[in-house]
Order: C-alpha cells, then structure tokens, then sequence
C-alpha cells in the first residue's frame, strides 16, 4: 500500500513565519489535515509529523519518515521575505534530478496560477527535512504571509489549492481514487471504532456519513458508508 508523510512545518515554540494574530504553524496544519483527508478518501495510508502545535525537530521529521518507510515525503510551508511586495508560490526538491519529487514540483506548479498565485517556479534547497529523508521529497511554500493579496488567495481558495496538491501526488503515484462512497457491511463483534481504524477515518465521521445516534446499535449485515 503506498504511504505518505504529510510533514506540516513549524508548530509549538516555533511558529514560522508570522503576520500579527497569523501564524504559518497554524496555516500549514489547516490545510494539511484537509489534504490528509483527501488522500485517506483515495486510499493512500497518511501519516503525519504532528497532530497538534507542538514543536517537533527537523531530525525527528526525518527520521519519521525514514523509519515510516514512506513513499513521498511532502513538506508544507508559509513563505517569507523581508522584501514586503514578495509574492507567489513555489516548490522545493533539493537537488533538481529526473525523479518523482521534480515531477511532482512541477505538476503543482504548473496548475497554482489557476488559482491567482504568482508561479515562481520548481527551485533547489537544501531544506534538512528533504535533504535527509530516504524517500522522495518535496517542501511546498505556499504564499508568503506577509503578503495581503497571497494570504486571501490562500483563505479563499484553499479547496482549490487541496485538490492541486493531492491530485497531482495521485498522479506522480499513478494511484487511482476510490470511488467517491465507499461501503462495509458489518461483521460480528466490530465497533464502529474498529471500522473507522481498517477505513482510516473517524468515529464521528462515519456517525456524520450514516445519520447514526448510538454507536450501540449497529448490527451485523448492516451496510455503513466509510469513505
């Protein structure tokens, strides 16, 4: 089963880059669960190099990521500058080869001017986390944040950016979505708890998709949509 680390940067003590109450810390996690949830729904297995705003080492995302054995390794970032009129988006491998992580730099660049963002292009760095992970890597800088124009387009179109990115890892991955809704009958002795591990989602999403009220009352044979 092909596995993705979804590493969102930042976090605790260490926010990033900051313009007044906004935080790239907390920018990179909202859309980075978005993203995580849309790989989940493809069947790809995600995981992630936090779950909350802690502060978490550049080594210890690489070593995630290595021991994790991942197959894509994708790094996610709020730009900054200390020219205020910087703008754009761009995209990180670090060294510039014939490989996954240069495909999928430049099939999410090649689509974030749809969306009002300035392309500044596939560019080499020497980022610890993708010059350090085994796997193929990429770190994504999306809009800078003291930029007013970047962050409404990051705000309001967010969706957009979710689906650019996710649709253009399926692709370098040559995975294939699952079909939009996706169904399990019930087998003895399982929980709704047990279902939502085997699917990769949540106990209140499949009480959301199901119209349930009690988790007790589930049965067996019954048909339940997971995905």
């Amino acid at each position: 089963m092909v596995k993705v680390l979804i590493d969102y940067g930042h976090g605790g003590s260490d926010p990033g880059a900051v313009k007044g109450n906004r935080y790239e810390s907390h920018d990179v996690f909202r859309i980075g669960k978005k993203i995580v949830a849309k790989l989940k729904q493809a069947g790809i297995t995600v995981g992630e190099t936090r779950t909350d705003d802690s502060f978490v080492s550049l080594e210890s995302r690489a070593n995630m990521s290595n021991s994790g054995n991942y197959d894509l390794f994708v790094s996610l970032h709020r730009n900054s500058a200390a020219n205020m009129s910087a703008t754009g988006m761009e995209t990180f491998v670090w060294r510039k080869v014939s490989s996954m992580e240069l495909n999928l730099a430049n099939k999410i660049q090649s689509k974030v001017a749809s969306i009002g963002f300035v392309d500044r292009g596939v560019k080499e760095g020497d980022f610890y986390v993708i010059r350090e992970t085994y796997c193929p890597a990429v770190l994504i800088e999306m809009g800078f944040i003291l930029n007013d124009e970047d962050n409404r387009i990051f705000d309001t179109k967010q969706e957009a950016l979710v689906t650019i990115i996710v649709d253009s890892i399926l692709e370098v991955l040559q995975v294939t979505p699952c079909s939009k809704n996706q169904y399990h009958e019930v087998q003895k002795g399982q929980t709704l708890y047990t279902i939502s591990k085997t699917y990769q989602t949540t106990v209140e999403q499949l009480f959301a998709w199901n119209n349930l009220e009690n988790a007790d009352l589930i049965y067996p044979g019954q048909k339940l949509r997971v995905g």
